[in-house]
């Protein structure tokens, strides 16, 4: 569905923002989640244009690293860590399903 891409390339559009917004003194996690927010908005608005199956599994993957990231990285940053584990769900539950909406039917005829 077109409208799970845009709502990801919302999302991604909104970490960018974050990444100035709430992470500014933590440099690493400012240059993370601008990173995931180009990657989410760059792939989501590919996904909307031409929809196929492996760029919404690819949005998927950007939500699920997003989402595992403050744990990995091991944020300091209260707000941000927050911020990364709702949008990485959000973003993992769109691309995924998107994906298996835009799966395409394969029909054998016995």
């Amino acid at each position: 569905m077109k409208a799970f891409s845009w709502i990801n390339f919302i999302l991604g559009l909104w970490l960018i923002v974050a990444g100035f917004a709430l992470s500014a003194t933590a440099r690493p996690v400012m240059i993370e989640e601008i990173g995931l927010g180009v990657i989410i908005a760059c792939l989501a608005f590919a996904s909307s244009m031409r929809p196929a199956p492996v760029l919404s599994w690819l949005v998927a993957i950007a939500g699920l690293w997003t989402l595992v990231a403050p744990m990995v990285m091991n944020y300091g940053l209260r707000a941000s860590r927050g911020n990364d584990i709702i949008v990485g769900i959000i973003v993992l539950a769109l691309g995924v399903a998107n994906a298996v909406y835009r799966q395409d039917v394969v029909r054998t005829h016995a």
